[in-house]
């Protein structure tokens, strides 16, 4: 894996879900003691990596949803303090553990 290519130094992964998809993507997920990273590997020769990352300090809001009806999915919509992400798709257990997850780490207000 090369993603370590793209962590800051220190900084260590604590969570990694299955298969994602978003712009019309496949992911892996990760989160960090720092950020969530949107992580894809492709080429056999010729490698190209393409990566998204967020801040988990600039995440403001979780909305979880299921949408299917014989084929559930999952899908999170996440909202940082700059804009609102595309939403993630997947299996519902991993939306559902990516959600869990970052409940931890949002602030809360009040």
């Amino acid at each position: 894996m090369v993603l370590e290519d793209f962590l800051f130094p220190g900084e260590l992964i604590t969570f990694q879900s299955g298969k994602v998809k978003t712009l019309k993507d496949h992911f892996d997920f990760y989160i960090t003691d720092q950020r969530i990273l949107l992580y894809r590997r492709r080429g056999v020769v010729f490698k190209k990596d393409r990566i998204i990352a967020e801040r988990i300090e600039d995440i403001r809001t979780l909305h979880y949803d299921e949408k299917g009806i014989a084929k559930k999915k999952g899908v999170l919509r996440i909202e940082t303090v700059s804009k609102k992400m595309e939403p993630i798709e997947g299996k519902v257990a991993d939306i559902k553990a990516i959600w869990q997850e970052l409940q931890k780490y949002i602030k809360k207000e009040g």
